[in-house]
């Protein structure tokens, strides 16, 4: 209470001080002896408050409060993770530089294509330096390593409730029809003389296939779909995935056929079906191993919220 009652001290504006005409960073919350600042919420959220300001006008009461919601839960987050890292700094616990350049490095290699140079001057675009970065990444091995440890990894959960489960949640457990299929996709054009001749196209694409030209080097050379470059494929597709104009067709066709020219309001479409796969259902002795990871991974979440709770209950946590 009297560190935190310091912190005030040092910080006496929790909503900000302007100082030289220019807003001082004030107080988000005090979590025990470490404060969270309005800039550490603003980071959290990260580009979402843009997001959301783009889904919505400016004067839609909505607006507000999405971003009353953004903004307390990445608080609430913040403060989970300061009393998660207080715990294990309580402990005793140490990081090894190692462990953070590992993780550095990764990140380096899979995201920065092995430049370091480069990862250094996007730090700096965004107005941060290495040491803030390596902090962070300790914070993360932190609660990673804490939330591994604080919940006890021996949950045994018993055939009665793998069973229930699966009773409750039969349907998750169907799976209905589905086909692999390929597509040639021809867009009607801006215009109804444009639409008029690739109809025509689509049409002489369809003798070309009928009369035993390649479907994948149709779909090659005439597609105008992302799936051109694959050949026109589209892997398995459901029923409830496809759009109304091209299910009955690509349902009714027997694997090796193909559909006539399909038009709709945006274009010409030519299908091939490869494969079916009938609907089925996963039976129990299937689903078990999937069930009782599903159940563990609750149990854990719930044990995990339990953990939270009684640290926040030991905690001096005060909102702003």
């Amino acid at each position: 209470m009297a560190v935190a009652a310091a912190f005030l001290a040092a910080f006496p504006s929790a909503r900000g001080d302007l100082v030289d005409g220019h807003l001082v960073d004030g107080i988000a919350a005090v979590v025990n002896e470490d404060i969270i600042t309005f800039t550490d919420v603003k980071n959290a959220i990260g580009s979402t408050d843009e997001a959301l300001r783009r889904s919505y006008a400016s004067d839609d009461p909505v607006l507000a409060e999405k971003i009353r919601e953004l903004r307390k839960d990445a608080l609430d987050q913040l403060i989970e993770r300061r009393l998660i890292i207080q715990q294990f700094n309580l402990k005793g616990g140490k990081v090894p530089d190692s462990y953070v350049e590992e993780d550095i490095q990764n990140t380096i290699d899979e995201q920065y294509g092995r430049d370091r140079s480069v990862f250094i001057k996007t730090l700096e675009a965004l107005g941060t330096n290495l040491q803030s970065f390596k902090d962070r990444v300790r914070d993360k091995i932190i609660v990673r390593y804490m939330q591994k440890t604080s919940v006890n990894d021996e949950i045994l959960i018993s055939p009665y409730k793998i069973e229930k489960y699966y009773r409750e949640h039969v349907k998750d457990f169907e799976e209905g029809e589905k086909v692999k299929m390929r597509m040639i996709y021809i867009s009607k054009g801006k215009n109804p003389a444009e639409a008029d001749s690739n109809r025509s196209l689509a049409q002489e694409v369809l003798v070309k296939v009928a009369t035993g030209s390649d479907f994948v080097t149709m779909a090659n050379v005439y597609s105008e779909g992302p799936e051109k470059k694959e050949g026109g494929e589209l892997g398995f597709i459901s029923r409830e995935t496809l759009r109304e104009e091209l299910r009955d067709a690509a349902f009714s066709l027997k694997p090796g056929s193909n559909s006539k020219v399909i038009e709709t309001s945006d274009g010409f479409y030519i299908l091939l079906i490869e494969e079916k796969k009938p609907a089925k259902v996963t039976t129990m002795v299937e689903a078990r191993d999937l069930v009782e990871r599903l159940l563990m991974q609750a149990e854990r979440e719930q044990l995990q919220k339990h953990w939270i709770r009684s640290l926040k209950r030991k905690a001096y946590i005060r909102m702003y």
